[in-house]
């Protein structure tokens, strides 16, 4: 076994706990056994058994968690793209997200859906070491009612592409366990609409309570969960109403919605994906036209989802980053950028915003106990920074800033030098 010293770095934990200079982390295999000042290197060890790696000052920190992932979406523009790509290319794409992922500095993630079996072979693939990629919580295709966001092609024309359709709790049920028997990990239902879909609006809502409290039940029923596209007050209510785990959006609820969520908070999260709103106004009138993203609303639609979500972060709601990346206007690397919007737009601490993306993190990976935060005995998902996002969150977004990438202990990205000049005592 070896050994990795991190010596002299400024500790931000993740658990919102000041950050702290001069410290040095040990890292024995794939887990953290010391955290502390001027620790030495174990005696069982020999020098070339240890990397020693000065740090002067640069920051630690642990892996992040992105909330909302589509690996299997590659640079598209509609639906369409995704629905009509062939799985084999598809699924290099997957191969090639998930690596870029991890090389953005998260070090796990949950799927917010997938095409067919995508998600479920690479969850497999990265824990057999066959391939690179953050630990992952698998989805299969969405389920979605007719008429909803994902419903684009003619009615003469059926497309088995990302997303499952179901009518009715009984078709419900039968697609959920469908998809659980391949081995997914959770299922995604589009509970409400989208601005930017022409048939459906975002503050519709297309599934009844009967109809999610159903996947809900198959899901809790296998020790799943259920991940819910809802943007609408109506669809928020009846997703925490029926018992749903994870909730996408959230924007448009009202003060009743408000308070649901509130009071069930230590149960739900919420993941606003904002940076999709922010990049689709910035980025969609080269691909949609200035009148089409007019039409969506996403620009009032922002400034009110910015507004509840500093209203849900000041009531305690876990608040965690996912910003539906894999469009062509909202690419694959650039997730740390939900951060600089908690921070700039929402109005969270840059603490809070990193808490949000490893403690919250782990929390929502169900693997508290085991990564999201720098501790003896935690899993070594580390990252090492050229600067302090404390000063400048932005700094996670540069690559090229982020020295070491530690999964499991192992390195996955590693610019500095290390030393084995010590012996060990």
């Amino acid at each position: 076994m070896k050994a990795k010293l991190l010596r002299n770095g400024l500790l931000i934990d993740g658990t919102g706990n000041e950050a702290k200079h001069g410290i040095d982390v040990l890292i024995e295999g794939n887990k953290i056994t010391a955290v502390g000042t001027n620790l030495s290197v174990p005696a069982s060890y020999s020098p070339n058994q240890v990397d020693i790696i000065e740090l002067n000052g640069r920051t630690i920190m642990p892996g992040m968690t992105e909330a909302h992932t589509h690996l299997a979406w590659q640079d598209a523009i509609y639906i369409q793209d995704i629905d009509f790509k062939p799985i084999e290319e598809t699924m290099i794409g997957s191969i090639k997200n998930a690596e870029t992922m991890l090389k953005s500095g998260f070090t796990s993630c949950v799927s917010a859906a997938a095409r067919g079996r995508v998600d479920i072979a690479l969850r497999d693939a990265i824990n057999r070491g066959q391939i690179l990629g953050p630990r992952m919580i698998a989805n299969g295709a969405e389920v979605s009612a007719t008429g909803s966001i994902v419903d684009v092609h003619p009615n003469h024309v059926r497309v088995h592409g990302l997303s499952f359709f179901a009518d009715g709790e009984d078709e419900v049920r039968r697609v959920v366990r469908s998809i659980f028997k391949e081995g997914a990990d959770l299922v995604k239902l589009n509970v409400s609409g989208d601005g930017l879909v022409p048939h459906t609006e975002s503050e519709s809502t297309l599934y009844t309570y009967k109809e999610v409290r159903a996947a809900v039940e198959e899901a809790h029923a296998r020790g799943k969960r259920i991940y819910v596209h809802a943007r609408s007050s109506e669809s928020v209510k009846i997703s925490v109403q029926a018992g749903v785990d994870i909730i996408g959006h959230a924007d448009y609820i009202d003060d009743e919605a408000f308070d649901m969520l509130v009071e069930n908070k230590d149960r739900l999260f919420v993941v606003p994906t904002l940076n999709y709103l922010v990049a689709t106004l910035e980025h969609g009138p080269a691909y949609f036209g200035q009148e089409a993203i007019d039409a969506s609303g996403y620009a009032e639609g922002l400034e009110i989802a910015i507004r509840n979500m500093n209203r849900l972060y000041k009531a305690g709601v876990r608040v965690l980053p996912g910003g539906d990346f894999g469009f062509k206007w909202c690419p694959h690397g650039g997730y740390a950028r939900d951060l600089e919007h908690f921070v700039e737009l929402v109005g969270m601490t840059s603490m809070d915003a990193i808490v949000s993306a490893t403690k919250y993190g782990s929390q929502i990976m169900q693997m508290e106990d085991q990564i999201g935060t720098i501790e003896v005995g935690k899993l070594a998902d580390v990252l090492v920074v050229d600067g302090n996002p404390l000063d400048n969150i932005a700094i996670l977004q540069d690559h090229s800033k982020l020295n070491v990438i530690l999964k499991d202990g192992e390195y996955i990205v590693r610019t500095l030098e290390v030393s084995r000049q010590e012996k060990a005592v």
